[in-house]
């Protein structure tokens, strides 16, 4: 009896003692994603402004005739959204810091909720909290659909949803979505430095250009193209083209700036740049301008003597300086606030083989290797003027020369 009573006893020790484990959830729930309580907001008729709460719950969708999700979050939603049969859903993969590309997806963001709504599906922008992301990417479709400025999009958003608020780098890149009509302009310099800022930060943390950066660098002026830019730089050593005037990232002067340089903004400590003497290699003829008059002159038929070379280069010069100087004014913003022309500041172009590799170094024309400026990605750059760029790639002024060469042999041929 006492013999059964143990086996009985060790029995149930050893079925309580053996625990299985649980089932696998066959979805997420909301509270997987401890975003909060259902959250969303209808911005304008059929438009909806949220949280990932809202979007991962299907009661909700179907509550307001949501058909269409774009969700701008570090991770996609859970299978029982993405893979539902009468959903459409676009993921964003986007974190909510200032330095985020977020400006990139505004054209195909505006154009998901414009084609859905105009299908007449309802759709939900979201974000983890529906704070900052998701609010950023209605402003901006309300910016473009009304041609509105950031603050009348956001007043207009946050009238129907009144805790919006994108963190300052999204608001910046919504202001410069306004100042380039609402599209994506990679011409406009603003955008230059935003993206260049950017790869910057990267190759900060990579040490080296990263592949997504490589847009940045732009085709070599140097290489013979079917529609070449009148108006370039060129190594004054060996008259190659290193650099066209759309290439230029033109600066006001520190005295005529009043708000601190953006530079400045979570910046390593700065490199100085002096502007370098003329004298340091000696320099042959006076620029290609005195070709192209002596070109000129030859033509006509006209005698030239000693000294009317002479008198020719130094007209040649006066002009060249007088290009210089109205190419940086006449490219102002502001007309009563010339821009810097003490050191040329340039996109890093092809040509810089080592930009790709290394976080700093020098400049050498790809033809002569004379050393015509620098390079720092990583560091803000001091101009002589006083303002400081990040990141910089520069020319020195006495080592290139400002030039028509294009224009005139198009003409000529």
């Amino acid at each position: 009896m006492s013999m059964n009573e143990g086996i009985a006893v060790v029995t149930k020790v050893v079925s309580t003692g053996v625990r299985r484990a649980p089932e696998p959830a066959a979805v997420l729930t909301r509270e997987d994603f401890n975003a909060g309580p259902i959250s969303l907001d209808e911005i304008e008729p059929g438009l909806w402004l949220g949280n990932a709460s809202a979007a991962a719950d299907i009661g909700t969708l179907e509550k307001h005739t949501i058909r269409s999700i774009l969700s701008i979050d570090s991770v996609p939603l859970p299978v029982h959204i993405t893979d539902h049969p009468n959903l459409r859903v676009r993921h964003i993969q986007a974190a909510d810091v200032p330095r985020e590309d977020l400006i990139r997806h505004f054209e195909d963001s505006n154009r998901f909720i414009a084609d859905s709504l105009a299908e007449g599906r309802h759709v939900l922008v979201h974000c983890y909290f529906g704070v900052s992301r998701s609010a950023t990417i209605v402003i901006a479709f309300i910016m473009q659909k009304y041609r509105l400025v950031y603050e009348a999009a956001y007043q207009r958003v946050k009238a129907k949803r009144r805790f919006v608020m994108p963190n300052p780098g999204f608001v910046n890149q919504l202001k410069l979505y306004g100042r380039m009509a609402y599209r994506i302009d990679r011409t406009n310099e603003r955008y230059k430095l935003f993206r260049l800022r950017l790869a910057g930060d990267n190759v900060r943390k990579a040490k080296r250009l990263p592949t997504e950066c490589m847009d940045v660098v732009k085709a070599d002026p140097g290489v013979t193209q079917e529609s070449p830019e009148p108006y370039v730089y060129r190594c004054r050593k060996c008259r190659r083209v290193v650099a066209s005037r759309s290439n230029l990232l033109l600066h006001k002067p520190k005295s005529a700036t009043t708000a601190q340089s953006p530079a400045k903004v979570g910046r390593e400590p700065e490199a100085t740049l002096e502007e370098e003497s003329a004298s340091d290699e000696p320099e042959d003829g006076d620029g290609i301008v005195v070709e192209h008059v002596m070109h000129g002159a030859m033509a006509t038929g006209s005698a030239c003597t000693v000294a009317s070379v002479g008198g020719m280069n130094e007209l040649a010069e006066k002009v060249r300086r007088s290009s210089i100087s109205s190419e940086h004014s006449n490219r102002s913003s502001e007309k009563d606030t010339p821009m810097c022309n003490k050191i040329f500041f340039i996109e890093p172009l092809a040509w810089m083989t080592d930009i790709y590799r290394n976080t700093q170094g020098r400049l050498y024309c790809p033809k002569c290797t004379v050393k015509l400026g620098s390079f720092n990605w990583v560091m803000a750059t001091k101009c002589p003027c006083g303002a400081e760029i990040f990141p910089a790639f520069y020319l020195v002024p006495s080592k290139t020369e400002y030039s028509t060469v294009v224009q005139n042999v198009q003409v000529t041929v």
